[in-house]
């Protein structure tokens, strides 16, 4: 049922609990994981006078690129000794859109995500992320609030 299960992660406590009960739900249905950590090489600016996007320097890029390495590597931990197969994925574009193309693309079963992660202002002003997949993913989405008791 769940074989193939997708964990978008930015390092959040919220996106953390996530993997623990994508872990959960990975074992009890013999799924593999798929830990992904989405860099977004723009940013939208709600400016009247500039253009609607502005390009991130190739210095700032290399370091969003190794924070996005050290978060895969800290959520990969919650998978230590699990059975099932796990990898992980460094991907670029705007989050929503590149998970959604993701889940269509390789066909994921199910997506384990927190409810908010860190996206501060720009989640209030671009819309989450979560909501985004819940609205446009052909896959079942399960969105973790962080209160969960793991058994």
């Amino acid at each position: 049922m769940f074989n193939n299960i997708l964990v978008p992660t930015d390092g959040s406590d919220m996106a953390l609990h996530a993997a623990k009960v994508a872990r959960a739900v990975a074992e009890k249905f013999g799924g593999n994981i798929t830990l992904v950590h989405i860099v977004q090489n723009y940013y939208a600016l709600p400016a009247f006078s500039m253009p609607d996007t502005v390009a991130i320097p190739l210095s700032v890029m290399q370091d969003l690129e190794a924070t996005g390495k050290s978060i895969l590597a800290k959520t990969e931990e919650i998978f230590a000794g699990f059975p099932g197969k796990v990898t992980t994925r460094l991907e670029y574009g705007p989050p929503g859109k590149q998970l959604v193309d993701m889940v269509v693309d390789e066909n994921y079963s199910l997506v384990v995500m927190g409810r908010r992660g860190l996206s501060g202002v720009t989640g209030l002003l671009l819309g989450s992320v979560s909501n985004h997949l819940v609205h446009y993913a052909p896959c079942p989405v399960l969105i973790v609030k962080g209160t969960e008791k793991l058994d």
